[in-house]
């Protein structure tokens, strides 16, 4: 039941985001610079957790389907993990150090919470990495060469399939908040 509510807030997160991100991506396009980096990486942050949910119901439905075994299922985990770990890490700790700087100046409720929550987001990122990363490794390539009926394939489409879920879903809603955006007078023109 954790895990379920851990996807959920996952998928409420990178939906979150997508709104927050359109409202500012043509005024992010505009000034470029530090606002733009910070907007990529929010998107990046979605993509992640809109894939981590799509990761699982692949998965799950390859190996309900019969297409795959519980081992190989869990590979496909294992390789969207080793595809998504650095990208997720990098833009955490950069959108951290923002929210920190942010919760600094503005000493509010609101900057302090969010500071606090990417800064355990981040810190829990890195301790499971350094701690799973090995392991994730060994099981992933243990599955990749025991190679029976290409199931190696299926797990390495599978779980690119489910990146690529991510990236096309936060796009999608980026330009959807993006079109319902207001834009500064000074964008437009």
């Amino acid at each position: 039941m954790t895990y379920v509510l851990l996807l959920l807030l996952n998928l409420a997160i990178g939906w979150w985001n997508c709104r927050v991100i359109g409202e500012v991506w043509d005024e992010s396009k505009f000034v470029g610079g530090y606002m733009r980096v910070l907007v990529w990486c929010a998107a990046v942050q979605s993509a992640v957790a809109f894939s981590s949910v799509l990761v699982v119901l692949l998965g799950i439905g390859a190996y309900l389907s019969g297409h795959l075994t519980l081992a190989q299922a869990e590979a496909v985990q294992g390789l969207w993990y080793l595809l998504v770990i650095f990208p997720a890490v990098g833009t955490g700790l950069v959108l951290t150090i923002n929210s920190l700087i942010t919760a600094w100046r503005e000493r509010s409720m609101a900057s302090i919470g969010v500071a606090a929550w990417n800064t355990f987001s981040t810190l829990r990122n890195l301790h499971g990495a350094s701690e799973a990363l090995p392991k994730v490794w060994e099981k992933v390539s243990n599955a990749l060469k025991d190679n029976k009926n290409g199931k190696s394939t299926a797990i390495i489409v599978l779980a690119l399939l489910a990146v690529l879920g991510g990236v096309v879903l936060t796009a999608a809603l980026i330009r959807y908040y993006a079109r319902r955006a207001e834009v500064p007078m000074a964008v437009q023109a």
